[in-house]
Formats: C-alpha cells, sequence, structure tokens
C-alpha cells in the first residue's frame, strides 16, 4: 500500500511541477572549446522523489549540425532532455555562445552603459549600429552582469549573426527575435516545434451553414495566464467575458503561452494557418487583440505579417513606434488605463502617434482611473465589436459612431 500511495505522489509531483523545472549551465559565454558544465536546478527535488532521472544534453552549432565542443567562436545551442518515470519528456532550449579571446568582464560596465568589453568577437561596425540594441538590453536587465548570464550569451549571439550594414534594431528585428528565429528553425528540425494549445470558441449558428465564413479574432493573453492550464485564460480578458456569457459573433481563438516564455511570432503565423485550414474562416476579416504581454505580441505580429490582418485592438501595450509605418494600413484600436505602473501609458500614446505620422489611422481610448488591467473594462465595451467587425483586409477604415475619432 505504501509503494501504491509514494507512485501516486511521484506522478502528481512530475506532473504538476515538471513544466516548471529549470536546466542551468555553469556559464552561458565561455573560450574554451569545452562547453561548460550543467545542472538540473530543482535536482535534490528531483532524485528525492522522481528517482531515476535521465538528462542527456544535445549541443548545436550555428549552422544546426551536432557537436561535442564549440570548435568556432559564435552562437551555440542545447537541447536538455528529461526523462522522468512515467513517460513524462521535457526539453530545455538554452543558448551558448563562445568568444575568440577570454573576455574580462570586468573592463564593460554592462550595467550602466552599452560598452561591451573587448574580446566578444562582435565586429566594431556592429557594436557602433547597435549601440541603441544593445542598450536597450542592458536596461531591460537581460544581460546580466558577466558570463553567467543567459542573457548576454543570446545577445551576442544575435550581434554577431547582425549584417554590417543593418540599420539600428527595431523590436522587429532586435537580437531576442533572432534568438527566437534561429531555435524555431531548429525545433522544426528536431520534429520539436513548439505549438500552442488554443480554446475555441464558436459562434451561434457555426454549423448551420457549412458554405458560411466566419471572421476570426486571435486573442493573446498575458503573461499571469502562462501556463499548462488553458482554464487559466478564462480567468479574464476577451476569453473571459466569453466564458461569463458574451456572445461573439466570430471564432475566437484563445492560445497559451507556455509558462516562463513569451510569444513567438513564428509560432503564432502557423497557428493562425492551422486554424485558417480547419475553421471556416473569412480571410479578409481575421482580427487580433491582446492583452499585457499578449497586447505587446498584437503589435509584433502585425509588424512581421501586416498582410494578414483586417484591425488590431491592443490594450496595455508596447512595441517599437520606429517601426509602425509596416502597420499605416491596419486600422487600430488601442486602450491603456492612465495610472498604469506597469506599461507606462506614453508607450500607447508613442505607439498610435508612429501609426497616425506614418499617415495611418489609429484610435486610442484612455482610462483615466484605470492602471493595468484595463482590459476587463474594454471587452465589456459594446462598441469595439461593432467597430472591429465592420474592418476588413485591405479596406478603407469604417469608423462607426461612438469611436475616437468619428
Amino acid at each position: 500500500m505504501a509503494l501504491v500511495v509514494f507512485f501516486v505522489f511521484q506522478q502528481i509531483v512530475i506532473r504538476t511541477a515538471s513544466g516548471d523545472f529549470s536546466y542551468r549551465f555553469r556559464k552561458y559565454v565561455f573560450y574554451e572549446k569545452q562547453f561548460p558544465w550543467s545542472y538540473l536546478d530543482q535536482g535534490r527535488v528531483i532524485t528525492r522523489f522522481l528517482f531515476p532521472v535521465k538528462i542527456s544534453t544535445t549541443f548545436y552549432d550555428a549552422q544546426y549540425n551536432v557537436v561535442t565542443q564549440a570548435e568556432k567562436p559564435g552562437r551555440y545551442g542545447a537541447v536538455v532532455e528529461i526523462r522522468l518515470p512515467g513517460g513524462v519528456v521535457e526539453h530545455r532550449f538554452l543558448t551558448l555562445y563562445r568568444t575568440p579571446e577570454n573576455v574580462f568582464w570586468s573592463n564593460g560596465l554592462m550595467t550602466t552603459t552599452a560598452q561591451l568589453p573587448p574580446g566578444t568577437g562582435i565586429d566594431p561596425v556592429v557594436l557602433q549600429n547597435q549601440t541603441q540594441e544593445i542598450g536597450r538590453a542592458v536596461k531591460l536587465g537581460f544581460t546580466g552582469f558577466n558570463d553567467e548570464s543567459p542573457g548576454i550569451a543570446i545577445v551576442l549571439a544575435g550581434l554577431s549573426e547582425t549584417p554590417l550594414g543593418d540599420p539600428p534594431a527595431v523590436e522587429r528585428t532586435n537580437v531576442f527575435n533572432r534568438d527566437a528565429n534561429w531555435w524555431f528553425g531548429l525545433r522544426q528540425r528536431l520534429d520539436l516545434a513548439e505549438k500552442y494549445p488554443y480554446l475555441v470558441d464558436l459562434p451561434q449558428g457555426y454549423d448551420a451553414d457549412p458554405g458560411k465564413r466566419w471572421p476570426l479574432i486571435l486573442y493573446l493573453h498575458g503573461g499571469h495566464e502562462n501556463g499548462h492550464n488553458l482554464q487559466l485564460i478564462r480567468v479574464s480578458g476577451l476569453a473571459g467575458v466569453i466564458a461569463k456569457g458574451r456572445q461573439i459573433p466570430a471564432i475566437v481563438i484563445s492560445p497559451q503561452c507556455p509558462y516562463g516564455e513569451e510569444w513567438n511570432q513564428r509560432v503564432l503565423s502557423q497557428l493562425l494557418d492551422e486554424v485558417c485550414a480547419k475553421y471556416h474562416v473569412d480571410p479578409d476579416r481575421i482580427y487580433l487583440t491582446g492583452i499585457s504581454m499578449g497586447g505587446d505580441a498584437v503589435w509584433d505580429l502585425a509588424l512581421d505579417h501586416p498582410e494578414r490582418f483586417a484591425a488590431l485592438v491592443t490594450i496595455a501595450a508596447e512595441s517599437d513606434p520606429e517601426d509602425t509605418a509596416r502597420i499605416k494600413d491596419i486600422p487600430v484600436w488601442a486602450f491603456h488605463g492612465q495610472k498604469d505602473d506597469v506599461v507606462p501609458v506614453e508607450q500607447a500614446i508613442d505607439m498610435v502617434n508612429g501609426i497616425r505620422q506614418a499617415g495611418g489611422h489609429a484610435h486610442l481610448t484612455l482610462f483615466p482611473d484605470l492602471g493595468h488591467g484595463a482590459w476587463d473594462q474594454t471587452y465589456a465595451e459594446d462598441a469595439i465589436y461593432t467597430w472591429l467587425f465592420a474592418q476588413k483586409r485591405g479596406q478603407p477604415e469604417v469608423v462607426p459612431p461612438g469611436v475616437p475619432g468619428s
């Protein structure tokens, strides 16, 4: 009986905790040919409750070749396979970077400036052109202080792959997106391509006429709903108002981003392809909306694929206003709480002004008494649905009464 209880307890621990396991390298930036040693953060817990656990790591160079040593400076990727009792298999994907010479990190004050120390192997022209990009990474805290930071490996790998003639990076072309694209390619080759699970809400009457094409809304949640439980998405936002009974005359797709990750534009684009092939979607009435982290992804996905969308609704979101000319022909309505202490309201104002200055037509609604959580009030407004469903891809914006600027 005791063995049965232990087995049940073991399986519960595995199923609930496996998604949160973190695997680390002692160094993510290194000089020697030998890859740094690595370990599972929760090693003691696992060996006590989940034993036996098998961990294997495969290394890849920048061209996706399997390697056992880092023969050349540049990007490398480590794919870690964690096999747990009960047939549970987890993977972790970690970026590494080998420098051409030993780097003394005390020579670069990365906590206060955008100056990298000597010896990283990054072309001086790229360093000069991408000073703003390096500074942004430092400001966001992704680079840490030294070679023990996974963020600095991503920054160096991305900079090493930046062509000399590239202009200063915008959000769409920054080092973090370069890294995400590299991993997307490798995971495709390994048949480990990431796929987001998603909720599907079909409109009333969907099955009545198989020939009818319906509008599609892709809704992207914020960071608090990340995880492996789709019901988390029902707590608030668009999926939340649907759960409370609101009828929306469109196919609504609400994917979930895994714990500890941010939305990947290429994965989202593939999800859209899948959904459009599976459901009766009107390709000229595909709408994109999201909150907080999901709102950021709305901007970024539209900037990547402006040809796909008929309209955008962002809430408490930010992106790069220098890139907004790419979406000047897409109708946009942005919402933001003026008391937002997570994403400053200026971010929404800058994006809307950028679109307008590029010749586009964007609307902005500011809630004077709301902070970061402005989405429940936004999705409760009838006007956004009236406006949204009036838009068609490639057509001039239709502005019904009740929309700012109408």
